[in-house]
């Protein structure tokens, strides 16, 4: 049974009555029911739709009550509503819902935050509401952020057309978007949502129509995945009423819950500023929202909340990031068709386009005053910076097959002296801070475009972000130009802007068939100058143009005295030759020549040296200018590095002072090895000076190698393939000068460790008696160069002398016979070391002599240098045959006889 609700609204605020329609076919027969429900027999008033249209005959009634529908009592058609009143919507989801659920993956972030595309949504709504505004188009993105998450609120709001009650009901069906949906307005006017005639198309500079918003469409999928509830709010032109609209994840779950129909709801219809429904302690910015809602002819408010807590701290620190995003999205729309060209300083320049004013405003609880920019005052986003640094344009037009239109433009990017001037993308993670010093780009740096298309797409004026266009077969490099370097197509940069007749995905991250229709057979290119077409071959005027920008804008390196070509078999196949030498540049005014003292930039480490030749890769035969190029460069100070380098012309420091260059150098000579350091970790010392006995230990040695700055190094200053030959090594040596000349008798080399120093072992075998030198030499590498042009590499010396050492035995000199028994007679001693050493007589120790069968004894002894001479020794006892006997010396210490030294044996030959 067809029900529809009546409030009476003259005064008071009694609920709604239920009205059945069945047997009511006539406006009369209605009315009559009216007038007897509410006992109005006697009472004048009007019946109306929420939307202000008076039901007074049957062709508004069959046009406008249905089954549902909410209607007012009032006592004239203008008259305010004295308490608020619910109308019962309904917003199943239109049936595209499951048709083109598996078309589109939903903001595909594609390497960025798709925040920013999904505010676009919303303020594409705003745009195509204000499009027929006849002052100022006011949008406004409102960001009330709290240290909670939770409490967070994001509002925009236009000054547009706002909705009635049915077009906020229509907006709540999903997918019922503008392409789909006739829409009748609340005098009974059936007409497309469209807000222009396409027809109009072509006479609307680069499609800026205002005709952006799908309606339905990419609204919710954008609040949603911003937030978790949605409260639009909107004054439709002309009425007094403001309807809401609360549409919330949480209500749609509280419902399945409760087994409630998900897809109805209710839209509050209410005065300008009434805001007694709200409940609740953190609502006050909807309440300072709605307060000032009276006085506004017109406008609409989406109001999101339950943010989720990483969208606040992106919002919150990407601010400028996300701001620049959304200028680059809206450049043309809020800037105009031409772009944000360069003005006048702290100026703004006119915009065409009914002064279309996007601001965004971050409130944050604890401060005062917002956080406000508006889109207008960004100079960094892509489309700007790309205008700004254009020299040149070339405007086209391409006529699709169907009404499809297409405008484009190319821009040319020029090299100026020491750069390429192509946009940076803001967002583009290619750029890289420090460039490898073998890295060699034959070309001053050939970033530029590198691998980007050259076209971003616009459609019906704003950007389409994941869709870009490569290139046309007229305007591609071709494989082969001798008219124009290679580089200058990596200079362009272009922008194409279609109509409506190509499609793009509902949330409108890409194209779905423009790259396609453009590269049609049919499809017709056609350049454009001062406005008019330029019927003509396009490929030809292409490259004239291309050619033109090349000769008349890019800034280059004149190579002047020139000295033939040579090939590099160093280098790849393909660029080993020719190259030609040159001896001077003029760059950017200044002049370099063979001998300069110069400072690279943008190396890893920074180098300074003395140039020898400049390098250009080419047949080329004489004077010529470029755009790359390389220096051949000795770097200083020579003798330390001794290495020639080859640096790309671009990394030329034009910047540095020659008094900055030397003092440089110099610094790089304190770097040089300047004293040796040794020190003996586990004692016995070796003092320079000192007598040594033969034999004694020289502790082990550990040594250190310091530079000028105090610095300890094991190494010189450089880097890369000559690595192995800047190590230092220290060499110890062991000289014995002897009468004869000069003799090595030790060597050994120690080198330095990741985890260990300079060391020499311990050293027991020096025995040889006489002058000696303990040498420690610093050298480079195995090579055993010990000194860096004239200056000697650090080194220490320890002269020092053997000397005997103490007595370990001795042995018996020529003795004089004849030897009798009784007859005194001598014995010579001569005493030496453990090497064999002549040596002193220990005077600490005695004589003992004895013999077999003989009493032997002596009168005293004397020593004269090594020999001992002991003297009047006298044998007595008996001897059997003239064979001899035979006696023993040893040497006994006082007073332990134990402590014996050493004991010696002989024979006379002959005892009489």
């Amino acid at each position: 049974m067809s029900i529809v609700f009546v409030f009476d609204r003259r005064s008071g605020n009694e609920p709604e009555h239920f009205i059945s329609l069945g047997g009511l076919f006539s406006f009369s027969e209605f009315r009559q029911t009216v007038t007897e429900d509410f006992g109005l027999s006697d009472q004048k008033f009007v019946i109306a739709t929420t939307g202000r249209v008076e039901i007074r005959d049957d062709d508004t009634y069959e046009r406008f009550v249905d089954d549902g529908t909410t209607l007012y009592l009032l006592h004239d058609i203008n008259q305010e509503l004295t308490a608020q009143a619910t109308e019962r919507v309904a917003f199943l989801p239109h049936y595209d819902t499951l048709v083109k659920s598996g078309i589109y993956e939903y903001y595909a972030s594609a390497g960025h935050n798709p925040l920013p595309y999904a505010f676009a949504e919303l303020i594409d709504n705003a745009l195509a509401a204000t499009a027929k505004n006849s002052g100022p188009r006011e949008i406004e993105l409102r960001l009330f952020m709290d240290n909670d998450p939770s409490k967070t609120v994001i509002c925009v709001i236009d000054n547009g057309k706002g909705m009635t009650s049915r077009e906020l009901n229509q907006w709540a069906i999903y997918r019922l978007s503008k392409f789909s949906r006739r829409s009748t307005d609340e005098l009974g006017n059936t007409s497309n949502e469209s807000t222009h005639d396409e027809t109009e198309d072509e006479h609307i500079p680069r499609s800026l129509n205002s005709d952006i918003s799908y309606f339905g469409v990419g609204g919710k999928q954008a609040v949603f995945f911003i937030g978790t509830s949605t409260r639009m709010i909107s004054k439709p032109k002309g009425s007094i009423d403001v309807h809401e609209l609360l549409v919330s994840k949480e209500d749609f779950e509280q419902k399945e819950r409760n087994k409630e129909a998900i897809y109805e709801g209710y839209i509050r219809n209410r005065k300008a500023g009434d805001a007694s429904h709200l409940c609740g302690n953190n609502l006050d910015c909807m309440r300072d929202l709605i307060s000032a809602e009276r006085g506004k002819d017109q406008f609409t408010a989406v109001v999101i909340t339950g943010i989720p807590t990483a969208h606040v701290h992106y919002l919150r620190y990407g601010f400028n990031i996300w701001c620049t995003q959304l200028a680059n999205i809206y450049h043309y729309y809020i800037h105009g068709q031409d772009g944000n060209v360069a003005t006048a300083a702290h100026s703004r320049a006119a915009n065409p386009l009914k002064n279309i004013n996007v601001e965004l405003k971050m409130y944050s609880r604890g401060q005062i005053q917002p956080k406000v920019l508006n889109l207008r005052d960004i100079e960094e986003d892509m489309q700007t910076l790309f205008i700004r640094s254009a020299a040149n344009t070339f405007e086209f037009r391409a006529k699709v097959e169907g009404t499809g239109i297409v405008e484009g433009i190319i821009r040319y990017h020029p090299f100026l002296f020491d750069r390429e001037t192509y946009p940076d993308d803001f967002f583009d993670p290619r750029e890289v801070e420090v460039e490898d010093e073998h890295d060699h780009d034959y070309t001053i740096p050939a970033s530029g475009r590198g691998h980007h298309a050259i076209f971003n797409c616009f459609w019906n004026g704003r950007l389409i972000p994941y869709t870009t266009v490569e290139e046309f077969s007229w305007c591609a490099q071709p494989k082969k130009t001798k008219l124009i370097p290679q580089e200058c197509w990596n200079r362009i940069s272009g922008v194409l802007w279609t109509n409506a007749k190509f499609q793009v995905s509902t949330n409108k991250l890409t194209f779905l068939d423009l790259e396609v229709r453009l590269k049609d057979k049919n499809t017709v290119f056609t350049r454009i100058i001062n406005g008019q077409e330029r019927r003509a071959n396009i490929d030809k005027q292409f490259l004239d143009w291309l050619k033109e920008c090349h000769e008349q804008s890019d800034k280059q390196v004149k190579f002047s005295e020139f000295k033939g070509q040579i090939t590099r078999p160093a280098l790849p196949k393909n660029k080993q030759g020719p190259w030609a030498v040159y001896e001077e540049i003029q760059w950017d005014g200044r002049t370099y020549q063979k001998g300069d003292m110069i400072k690279t930039c943008r190396t890893a480490p920074v180098l300074y040296g003395r140039v020898n030749r400049f390098l250009l890769f080419g047949d080329h035969d004489g004077e010529v200018f470029a755009t790359g190029g390389e220096i051949e460069l000795q770097q200083e100070p020579h003798y330390f590095y001794d290495e020639v380098k080859y640096v790309p012309l671009f990394k030329l420091d034009r910047s540095a002072p020659q008094d900055v260059i030397t003092r440089a150098i110099e610094e790089d000579k304190s770097k040089l090895p300047e004293k040796l350091i040794i020190s003996w970790p586990e004692g016995e010392e070796l003092k320079d000076g000192e007598k040594v006995p033969a034999g004694r230990t020289i502790g082990a040695i550990k040594a250190e190698i310091m530079n000028k700055k105090g610095e300890l190094i094991s190494k010189l200053p450089g880097s890369g393939s000559s690595q192995a030959k800047k190590r230092l090594l220290i060499e110890l040596t062991v000289i014995w000068h002897s009468r004869n000349g000069d003799e090595i008798i030790a060597s050994h080399i120690s080198s330095h460790g990741t985890n260990w120093p300079y060391w020499f072992k311990k050293m027991e075998n020096i025995r040889k008696m006489g002058p000696h030198t303990l040498n420690l030499q610093v050298c480079l590498s195995e090579s055993g160069v010990t000194s860096l042009a004239d200056t000697k590499l650090p080194s220490a010396k320890y002269r020092f002398t053997v000397t005997e050492a103490n007595a370990v035995r001795f042995i018996v000199g020529m003795l004089d016979g004849p030897f009798r028994i009784g007859s005194p007679f001598n014995v010579p001693l001569e005493f030496q070391d453990m090497f064999g050493n002549l040596t002193k007589y220990p005077a600490s120790v005695k004589p003992l002599l004895a013999a077999s069968g003989l009493e032997l004894s002596y009168g005293w002894s004397i020593s004269r240098g090594n020999t001992l001479l002991v003297n009047d020794i006298v044998a007595l006892g008996t001897v059997q045959t003239n064979a001899g006997k035979v006696y023993h010396t040893a040497f006994l210490s006082r007073p332990k006889i134990r402590n014996q030294l050493k004991t010696a044996s002989r024979c006379p030959s002959k005892w009489k």
